[in-house]
């Protein structure tokens, strides 16, 4: 019986880039929404739109790229005005490995506090609707040490565990490089050692997501 891939290992992240623009009280709001899989990435786009919007009042946003990396900014407006509620509206749709930034150009008439948090947050919403999304799997790679004539038992496995094979070398020992849905690894490589009797050597992991 096939190993289904777990639910926990799988997430959405934008399938391409989104823009919307809002108009409240003069202020124009100018949403963008980007994939971005890295902090560095994140970054990187947001000082490029910093570039771009240089004559704007505020450039704000909010990216998170997974559960325990995020990060936001006011850019200038009062605390907790714009990049929070940015990376609530985010969170909201269950988004990981994405970028959302806000330019506001100031429209001579101040909005307040809870004027502000609603405006960035509608802004965010408007660029979301705009937004297709795609599901990503987190996913381990491991290399494997084995012998000839017992390799078939790690395709096998591979084949029940939703995995794949990403590389191998046949020398005086087989090195197979394989990639399975992060809790799959675990399940994996303790039926690979009962049922090879140890002959099987895990050498390395590296975690990544496709």
């Amino acid at each position: 019986m096939s190993t289904p891939i777990n639910p926990k290992d799988k997430y959405l992240v934008p399938a391409n880039e989104s823009t919307a623009k809002i108009t409240v009280k003069g202020s124009k709001f100018i949403s963008h929404i980007f994939p971005a899989e890295s902090k560095d990435q994140a970054e990187q786009i947001y000082a490029t739109v910093q570039k771009k919007f240089y004559d704007a009042t505020h450039n704000c946003f909010a990216y998170r790229i997974d559960e325990n990396l995020f990060r936001f900014s006011d850019n200038g407006e009062p605390s907790g005005t714009a990049g929070r509620p940015i990376l609530q509206v985010l969170d909201g749709a269950s988004l990981f490995e994405v970028l959302c930034v806000v330019t506001r150009y100031f429209g001579g008439t101040k909005l307040g506090t809870g004027g502000l948090i609603r405006a960035y947050s509608d802004a965010a919403r408007e660029a979301l609707k705009n937004l297709k999304v795609k599901e990503k799997i987190r996913t381990e790679t491991i290399r494997l040490k084995s012998y000839y004539g017992i390799e078939n038992l790690i395709f096998h496995l591979l084949n029940q565990m939703s995995g794949k094979l990403v590389d191998s070398i046949y020398d005086k020992e087989i090195l197979l490089t394989v990639e399975l849905p992060k809790s799959n690894v675990q399940p994996f490589f303790e039926q690979l050692t009962e049922q090879s009797g140890g002959k099987i050597q895990r050498i390395e992991s590296d975690e990544k997501a496709d």
